[in-house]
């Protein structure tokens, strides 16, 4: 079956144990809305008893059973409304399981799943569909979440994505969701993840394991290019087959796409087994890439960094960033930029860092941006893979490059020479850094040079250095 009849399946059972009994709350009027709207027409219902518990104010299912007609089946040892029932304090279900026909293991379960401060005590699935349609959800926690992928709705739901059959489990001990809609999310937090993956077709098996994600107050999702994010972490990530891992400590971001910090730090990569396992047309291009990275080892490891802020002062406001990437035995890439910038008339910093459109209209009044590249074998390695593609000697390939960067120059300008004269320098193992500061002059439209760049670029002084 296709997979959305499994999701449907599943969500339509689910959230029938969800249906409302808003009025003359009692254990007999739970019961009723239970029969009464609980099950389909070929479906059973099952439970060991209803009741309510007057001490602890809670209304309380247990044992419940649904079996549907093609004989799926879905569990739950409890489910309990806290606090008034009209307007529960939360909801929580324990032990939900569901079990596809003919299957011995679990499709998935949930050891205890609560809905603080619902709107009501249940819902029912018109509810739930509608909650999805319109990425409407106020809050949900989970834990201890197994989601197996042996056959029916999750293998069917993973081959959609990666059109490759796949097999395994998925497995999260915490969940937090609060305030998601179409333009915000107020807080997602995943803790422990770990999962097995085998694609069927390759034999590949990759087991992942994720120590937490978590991501506060993210706005601008209805809006690309505006989106901003008070503070998103992701730690402990790993990604591991036979005799090949993707490692990374740790992923950063704060702000948007102009303002704030993002970085990453303890990136590994080990993949020289993983690119023999490639499709054949692909494998050369790949074994390049790795080759010119790497020097063949199929190892890398990499951390970045950039942190960019707005200050205001009384003669004008400045933007300011600073960076690095660093490709540990390949090169090493760092950046100031120090921009005085006037916003159209009525734009805020805040208005103009939320849409890109805005700081597009910006003036520049001077500045600078300095890049200072450190080369560690990445450059020659190009010359040499390159040599061994055509067959010929390095030194012919760098007089190549070369004569290369002086026709760009008679067509894109000196400047443009300049840089790529400094690069071939470096791939000839004369010089290791090149650094080149890029000023403006004042004024200096960004939108012109956006919509021209090769046009204004002679508007820029460039100097060079070489070391």
């Amino acid at each position: 079956m296709h997979v959305f009849g499994y999701y449907r399946r599943f969500t339509t059972g689910l959230s029938a144990l969800l249906i409302s009994g808003m009025v003359n709350a009692s254990p007999e009027q739970l019961e009723a809305d239970f029969r009464e709207r609980m099950i389909g027409e070929d479906d059973r219902l099952t439970f060991s008893r209803i009741y309510e518990d007057s001490e602890q104010q809670r209304y309380i299912a247990e044992d419940i059973a649904i079996t549907h007609a093609n004989g799926d089946v879905i569990t739950l040892e409890r489910y309990s409304v806290e606090g008034a029932y009209e307007h529960p304090d939360q909801v929580v279900m324990e032990s939900i399981v569901f079990r596809e026909v003919g299957q011995a293991d679990p499709l998935l379960s949930i050891a205890t799943l609560v809905l603080p401060q619902p709107s009501r005590a249940v819902f029912s699935a018109e509810d739930f569909d509608q909650a999805v349609e319109s990425v409407s959800f106020n809050a949900v926690t989970a834990s201890d979440i197994m989601l197996r992928m042996d056959d029916g709705a999750a293998e069917s739901a993973l081959t959609e994505m990666s059109h490759t059959p796949v097999k395994g489990y998925i497995h999260i001990d915490d969940f937090t969701l609060e305030g998601l809609n179409r333009s915000a999310l107020e807080l997602l937090n995943i803790e422990g993840i770990s999962a097995e993956f085998k694609y069927l077709e390759s034999g590949i098996t990759s087991e992942l394991a994720l120590t937490n994600l978590r991501i506060e107050q993210l706005v601008g999702l209805d809006n690309p290019g505006a989106e901003s994010v008070e503070h998103a972490e992701l730690n402990g990530f790993s990604l591991t087959g036979d005799d090949w891992r993707v490692l990374l400590d740790k992923l950063w971001v704060n702000g948007s796409n102009h303002t704030g910090d993002a970085g990453f730090e303890g990136a590994y990569f080990d993949v020289a087994e993983l690119i023999r396992l490639a499709p054949p047309d692909d494998r050369e291009a790949i074994q390049s890439l790795s080759n010119v990275l790497t020097g063949g080892t199929g190892q890398l490891r990499a951390e970045g960094r950039n942190h960019s802020r707005w200050e205001e002062a009384d003669e004008g406001n400045r933007l300011i960033s600073e960076g690095f990437l660093t490709l540990s035995g390949a090169a090493g890439f760092e950046f100031t930029m120090d921009l005085p910038i006037t916003l159209p008339k009525g734009v805020t910093i805040e208005q103009a860092t939320q849409n890109p459109a805005l700081l597009e209209l910006a003036t520049l009044h001077g500045g600078d941006v300095v890049v200072a590249y450190s080369d560690e074998g990445l450059l020659p390695r190009i010359a040499t893979e390159m040599a061994s593609q055509q067959g010929i000697p390095e030194e012919r390939v760098i007089s190549q490059i070369a004569a290369q960067a002086q026709q760009f120059g008679q067509l894109l300008g000196p400047q443009v020479s300049k840089l790529m004269t400094g690069m071939v320098d470096i791939m000839a193992g004369y010089s290791q850094q090149l650094t080149v500061n890029v000023a403006f002059p004042n004024p200096f439209m960004l939108n012109q040079f956006i919509m021209n760049p090769m046009g204004n670029v002679d508007q820029l002084r460039f100097s060079y250095q070489l070391e």
